[in-house]
């Protein structure tokens, strides 16, 4: 791993954990429930656009409107987390649904169906 990437990789870690941070404590736009799982961070080389990766548990339609209210947030979120993170090129944050941790309960599902039905 070249010094670079490391740099990436330790600003992803720093980024994931604060963003994480500001989301728990100090977002209120009543569309973002109390709890959002920061699954990770898609950094730019340049470090001037960040994908975020969020997780959160309910409907669909609460899913995408906790989406839309986290980018309707997202100057908030990267003010407050520029106060606590100094790069070069602040990242704009633009925040996606993680639909990972759907896909494996959906998938341990259809396993457990498949084990009963063997038995």
């Amino acid at each position: 791993m070249s010094v670079a990437q490391f740099h990436l990789e330790r600003l992803k870690e720093d980024f994931l954990r604060e963003i994480a941070w500001v989301i728990a404590n100090r977002v209120r736009d009543p569309r973002v429930p109390p709890v959002v799982s920061v699954t990770e961070i898609r950094l730019a080389p340049d470090t001037r656009n960040a994908t975020v990766m969020v997780s959160v548990f309910g409907s669909e339609e609460e899913k995408r409107e906790a989406i839309v209210g986290l980018n309707k947030a997202a100057p908030f979120i990267q003010k407050m987390v520029a106060e606590r993170i100094t790069v070069k090129h602040f990242p704009k944050f633009y925040f996606k649904l993680d639909k990972t941790l759907d896909a494996s309960i959906h998938l341990n599902d259809l396993l457990k169906e498949i084990k009963d039905d063997l038995v």
